[in-house]
């Protein structure tokens, strides 16, 4: 059996936020206060990790992904996110989705 070539499409992968897409998060950016379209994408994609993530992660970790060039502004999505009840941090540092 004679297999088909592989083209430039079957080897695309898109953007780990495209691909987190289907993880559903509550729209926690309705409940945040005035803030840019930046911070918000930074704090839905702060969203997604945790959706998509084992249970529990280093905070450290997950500000690191969000923002790898800023680590305050990942260090923000986070607060954000425990603002808003959507995450609840222990007091080992570790960060988890409230269910």
């Amino acid at each position: 059996m004679r297999g088909r070539r592989k083209t430039q499409d079957d080897y695309r992968v898109g953007d780990i936020a495209e691909r987190l897409r289907e993880y559903g998060t509550a729209d926690v950016t309705a409940h945040l206060g005035p803030t840019d379209a930046v911070e918000r994408e930074l704090v839905e994609r702060a969203a997604r990790l945790l959706a998509a993530m084992p249970r529990k992660q280093l905070r450290s970790k997950i500000e690191t992904l969000v923002s790898p060039n800023d680590v305050e502004r990942g260090r923000r999505a986070i607060d954000a996110l425990i603002d808003v009840a959507f995450a609840i941090e222990d007091e080992t540092g570790h960060v988890r989705r409230k269910n």
